[in-house]
């Protein structure tokens, strides 16, 4: 919703796709060696030009290597720099946002990454993003809310350590129910004057009270809170709020437990994880079979792949 907003100013350019990938570039850096070396610069270029998320976002085409991709500063961000100012500059714009949710776990690198880049923390209700991922793609809520008070506390921890005023909170449900107040801090926090066109939203979810509604159209944000105390059953809430409890509290949202978090046992976690996986994975097959679902056949093939890859630098 936010990337959305922030993507209609006119100096500020939002890849539409969550990128999921820079964390585990950072960590195999090495096996590139010395990017002083042409060639050792060029195969790093290579792999992230070739990366499906890339390529989705072109079109299903291949973004282009820079001519002049030999006087780029010799490091991991100037060339991920170059690949998002290639699609900004379709927009004639520089300036880039990219959302992954999880990045919020890889603050700190990220921020040694690009020294001047700053993060905006969207922390929205756990029952909802619960709920959200249960409508969605049939995520076990359990674990979304595990998940969720594990990260939202490492992003504010991880948040804390960034000096230079280069991180930002800002609640999911403030957003949407004081937009303009909330978009204005959010544009002074970014360096960038505020312009009214980013008080629109083309996610029409946003416009409705009725998240079942099908005829919600584009337009400005609206509150979408509290769908988590209907489509969820008394007992579910109730263990919902016993495993984030105290992180619901903490972050201002009324709990009936606010002293509980009582993580479930690491093979339960570990079964539902799987689980999750392979429902939404064999899901998004089937609506692609019955042409409900317009990804390739490549991105839909390739999510394990990069499912496994962000797992694997992600700790929660």
């Amino acid at each position: 919703m936010l990337l959305d907003n922030l993507g209609r100013h006119s100096e500020l350019y939002a890849f539409p796709r969550e990128t999921r990938l820079i964390p585990y570039l950072i960590s195999s850096l090495d096996r590139f060696g010395d990017l002083g070396d042409d060639g050792n610069f060029r195969r790093l270029w290579e792999e992230i030009l070739g990366m499906t998320v890339f390529s989705y976002a072109n079109n299903n085409h291949r973004p282009p290597l820079p001519e002049d991709w030999r006087d780029y500063p010799r490091d991991l961000a100037s060339v991920l720099d170059g690949v998002f100012r290639y699609f900004a500059a379709r927009e004639g714009k520089q300036r880039w946002c990219e959302k992954s949710p999880q990045y919020a776990q890889h603050l700190t690198g990220l921020a040694q990454l690009f020294p001047r880049a700053r993060f905006v923390h969207v922390i929205r209700d756990g029952r909802d993003c619960a709920a959200s991922f249960n409508r969605r793609w049939r995520r076990t809520p359990e674990l979304s809310l595990y998940r969720w008070k594990k990260v939202v506390r490492e992003g504010r921890r991880q948040g804390a350590q960034l000096t230079g005023n280069r991180y930002m909170e800002v609640r999911y449900e403030d957003l949407t129910t004081n937009p303009d107040a909330n978009l204005r801090q959010i544009c002074t926090f970014l360096g960038v004057q505020f312009e009214a066109a980013v008080l629109q939203s083309a996610q029409p979810y946003l416009n409705t009270l009725d998240l079942h509604s099908t005829d919600a159209t584009p337009g400005s944000l609206r509150p979408n809170s509290g769908a988590w105390k209907t489509w969820f059953a008394a007992g579910s809430i109730d263990r919902l709020e016993r495993i984030g409890g105290a992180t619901l509290d903490l972050f201002g949202y009324e709990t009936a437990m606010p002293a509980s978090d009582y993580d479930p046992p690491g093979y339960r976690r570990k079964i539902w994880t799987i689980r999750d996986y392979m429902v939404q994975f064999l899901r998004e097959i089937v609506l692609r079979l019955l042409g409900r679902n317009k990804k390739p056949w490549h991105v839909i093939l390739s999510r394990p792949f990069v499912a496994y890859r962000q797992r694997s630098e992600n700790k929660y």
